[in-house]
């Protein structure tokens, strides 16, 4: 394959995935790693894509289709990790809390250590096992029909159990959000659930990277106001904060 027609390969995978692992796109062109990194540094020094760590993202209209949990885990990592250090805060010592599946509650949940008599529940396998294995914590796991790749649980075993269960706050995690539409997801498989946990939860607190607020996914989950707190990176556009502020809607930037 030509140097020129392996790129634009590249850049169309890139493009349609919106988010890239390596490993993804190295099948994609059937090339080796070196060869993909070098495209990469050279796409991205002409601004034709954006390279991020373990991967590349891309600059052009964002895509309505999901990415691969690792893909979504390379995105914006430093800012995730500032934003779950920020959303500890807002726990205290008892709380019964969901922490919706993601890669950014997957982050908090990494910090709850500090703690010793919460009740946790989750429909993700990943943040059980952390919470499981890191944490004297209690736990409570979501069953149901696992998503492939993704670790997450849905259907209506999921939706039965969480609906009989009350917490103080809901940390939670989507695809997209704007401050008409609402917040939105990728996958209908989800979308019953963070309903359910929204509408059980005494305090709604939304944990996104700044990514979310330029992003689009299908289908709608809820609108704005059903949000207590927004917590995302300061990097989030001048504007975009101006736009949630004139909606009186609690916007934490770290």
């Amino acid at each position: 394959m030509l140097r020129a027609e392996r790129q634009q390969k590249l850049i169309n995978l890139i493009n349609e995935k919106g988010i890239a692992t390596i490993e993804e796109l190295v099948e994609g062109v059937n090339s080796s790693i070196a060869t993909v990194r070098r495209d990469i540094n050279d796409m991205a020094q002409d601004r034709l894509i954006e390279k991020v760590r373990g991967g590349a993202k891309s600059i052009a209209s964002s895509s309505p289709y999901e990415p691969s949990f690792t893909a979504k885990s390379l995105i914006n990592a430093d800012e995730k990790k500032r934003i779950a250090a920020e959303a500890v805060k807002h726990i205290s010592p008892g709380d019964r809390i969901i922490l919706d599946s993601g890669t950014t509650t997957l982050e908090l949940a990494k910090l709850l250590g500090i703690f010793h008599d919460l009740t946790v529940v989750t429909n993700d396998i990943r943040i059980a096992a952390e919470i499981n294995t890191s944490t004297s914590n209690d736990l409570i796991s979501i069953g149901g029909i696992v998503r492939k790749d993704f670790c997450s649980t849905y259907g209506y075993f999921a939706e039965t159990m969480l609906k009989n269960i009350t917490v103080d706050k809901i940390f939670l995690s989507v695809d997209a959000i704007d401050a008409e539409r609402g917040i939105m997801s990728y996958t209908m498989d989800d979308v019953s659930l963070k309903d359910i946990g929204m509408t059980n939860a005494k305090e709604v607190y939304l944990l996104c990277d700044h990514s979310k607020f330029s992003s689009q996914a299908l289908f709608a989950v809820g609108m704005i106001d059903r949000i207590s707190t927004i917590i995302c990176g300061r990097e989030l556009e001048a504007s975009t904060v101006e736009k949630f502020q004139q909606i009186e809607k609690k916007l934490v930037l770290v």
